[in-house]
């Protein structure tokens, strides 16, 4: 899936520095996206809000960069006396669009008897 924050970039090539502060200001519009897959591991899987931390954006090629992250989940299952508190760190890419960084992040809704046709 396509998620995008808008920026103008007015042509200006942006630093990787810059990148991260305009990620960083617009966090709220990937956060969930970004944190979606947790079901994976478990249903009782949760992101823990605002744990999300940026480690690095690094240049792939003309505009098309990757970025590492970082965050804090919990799982609790009383029938398997499970509780605990792990950290996920993840990688997604990004492009440089003139009207904002478009994202794309792999989609992990669960599938549904809709899409079985």
């Amino acid at each position: 899936m396509k998620k995008c924050i808008p920026y103008v970039s007015q042509g200006k090539e942006l630093s990787t520095k810059e990148l991260k502060q305009i990620i960083e200001s617009n966090i709220a519009v990937i956060e969930v996206a970004l944190t979606a897959g947790l079901a994976y591991y478990s249903y009782n899987a949760h992101y823990t809000p605002g744990s999300l931390v940026i480690q690095s954006i690094s240049s792939l090629n003309n505009q098309s960069y990757s970025m590492s992250y970082s965050y804090e989940w919990t799982v609790f299952n009383g029938c398997l006396d499970l509780n605990a508190t792990e950290e996920a760190n993840e990688k997604v890419s990004f492009i440089v669009k003139p009207d904002g960084l478009e994202f794309d992040i792999i989609d992990f809704d669960p599938a549904s008897s809709e899409n079985e046709l």
